[in-house]
């Protein structure tokens, strides 16, 4: 089946000839319109089919190692549905196989009718829709998922856009009562309609706001406004149902409704965020902070402002790295950083209650060293696929990474602190309370002068280093100054013509007599 399927995409010479595709990436679709392969949509179908986590990633890896040994870099979604069910038939079982084959996957469109053409359903859409009628985010999201998840379960890939809003109406009557219902019948029937051409697809796609508060978010931009501004470019794009415009009428017309609610410094930072989400090397952002301090959150947050998808931990690449080495063979890799020490006291002495500096700082370097390793293997392997990234963890030691892991990349260093030791407790408090327990606070504490001592080592390293730092700032601050740090970074290291290129050659001047002045 894969000879065939390989067959046939050599004979799609629409693929062949877009050059604007990431060299080895692997891509789903058809001439009509096509996205990065993603393990992600595999799991979520699988998952829906019955599937156990661990079972269904395991299909996922299978079949994105599959499609790169062949060099399948172009496959249908169709192709990749009937390879996921006879991978799952050999790996899973015949009946999660089935139900994965009756199933709609997450990975496929599901088709909705209008007046005049077709368009994917999308989810998001569908919530933001249901945030006008004055749900919360979350219970919006809530009902949009079980819509889609409803179509997908009962293997519908075409239905149109009544029997959406008929399914979507009984489900909000169910569970938020008949006013709810009613106020949704009656925006179904006095609502335009508004599609987006871009440079990618002939295919409009639905105009989102929720994914232009993001960018306006990044730029600096009030909640507030940004919804204000995302709903005055809606309404004021719309003339007609199903009207169709460019992502560069968008932009201008943002920038012109910046001007005026926000002033043009704002407007000037969101045209200049494009150089952010189009950079022409790989931005690599570094988030060091010892434990409780954030960071994950503030990844998460840095991530979805500037569009970057891939997140990783450094506490994920040491536990691989856990179930690759004995802990005789490394103790320090086996324990957390704040005790490291104590694997480096010898059997026959006397282990103290708490270490001394050196003690301290001398395991923990020492397990920095060991992540390192991964850490490297990791970055490389995100430069060579041209994939942004952000990193988290403690072991992002300022000083202590080797420069030519990042070769090739826009690298944005960056400290999390907290100043107050009484906010660092109520953190691992707040994050226990969050886990439900999973994360226990009596461990932390055991070693929270340790933790502490460990952050007053890497704020000096920072301040060697010239690394910033963000001090028990709150989630928005924090992820407005790393989104302008970031900014700064990119600004400061392109070339004149890298400028040029992104941005214009007017705007291009225009930055860099801003930072002339600024230096």
């Amino acid at each position: 089946m894969l000879g065939s399927m390989k067959e046939q995409v050599k004979q799609d010479s629409g693929f062949e000839q877009d050059a604007r595709l990431n060299e080895g990436e692997l891509y789903i679709g058809s001439k009509e319109g096509y996205w990065p392969f993603s393990r992600g949509l595999v799991v979520e179908s699988l998952l829906n089919a019955g599937a156990t986590p661990a079972a269904a990633s395991a299909v996922a890896r299978s079949l994105e190692s599959q499609l790169k040994t062949l060099g399948q870099r172009y496959t249908s979604t169709e192709d990749l549905k009937a390879l996921m069910v006879q991978t799952s038939a050999q790996t899973i079982g015949p009946e999660v196989a089935a139900e994965a084959a009756r199933q709609t996957a997450a990975f496929q469109d599901i088709l909705v009718r209008t007046q005049k053409r077709e368009l994917p359903f999308s989810r998001g859409v569908l919530a933001r829709s249901l945030e006008d009628l004055g749900l919360a985010p979350r219970e919006a999201y809530s009902v949009a998922s079980q819509v889609e998840l409803w179509l997908r379960r009962g293997g519908v890939q075409h239905l149109s856009a009544d029997e959406i809003d008929d399914l979507t109406e009984r489900l909000l009557g169910e569970q938020h009562g008949n006013q709810m219902r009613l106020t949704y019948r009656f925006l179904r029937h006095n609502r335009g309609r508004l599609g987006v051409t871009g440079s990618q697809s002939s295919l409009p796609t639905p105009f989102s706001k929720g994914i232009l508060v993001q960018s306006l978010l990044a730029a600096g931009v009030a909640p507030d406004y940004a919804r204000k501004v995302a709903r005055s470019t809606q309404r004021q794009l719309r003339s007609s149902d199903d009207q169709v415009v460019s992502r560069t009428q968008i932009r201008e017309k943002v920038e012109e409704l910046l001007r005026g609610e926000v002033g043009p410094d704002v407007a000037a930072r969101y045209r200049l965020l494009r150089v952010i989400r189009k950079p022409p090397r790989p931005l690599v952002i570094l988030l060091g902070g010892v434990s409780g301090t954030g960071k994950s959150l503030l990844a998460s947050e840095i991530a979805y402002r500037l569009g970057i998808s891939r997140i990783v931990s450094t506490d994920s690449i040491r536990e691989v790295m856990r179930a690759m080495v004995s802990p005789g063979l490394i103790p320090t890799l086996h324990a957390s950083t704040f005790n490291a020490w104590e694997a480096l006291i010898p059997p026959e002495q006397e282990r103290p209650d708490h270490p001394s500096e050196r003690q301290l700082l001398l395991g923990f370097r020492e397990q920095v060293q060991q992540v390192s390793v991964g850490l490297g293997a990791v970055v490389r392997r995100s430069l060579e696929e041209g994939v942004s990234m952000v990193l988290e963890g403690v072991h992002l030691v300022p000083g202590y990474l080797p420069a030519g892991n990042f070769a090739g990349a826009i690298v944005v260093p960056i400290l999390i602190t907290l100043p107050s030791g009484e906010q660092h407790r109520s953190h691992f408090e707040s994050r226990a309370l969050e886990s439900h327990q999973q994360r226990p606070t009596n461990r932390y504490m055991k070693y929270f002068e340790e933790i502490r001592a460990m952050q007053d080592d890497l704020e000096r390293l920072a301040r060697q280093q010239g690394v910033p730092l963000l001090d028990g700032l709150s989630l928005d601050e924090s992820a407005d100054q790393a989104v302008g740090l970031v900014l700064q970074r990119v600004l400061t290291e392109l070339s004149a013509q890298e400028r040029a290129d992104l941005l214009g050659e007017a705007e291009a001047s225009a930055v860099g007599a801003r930072q002339e002045d600024g230096a």
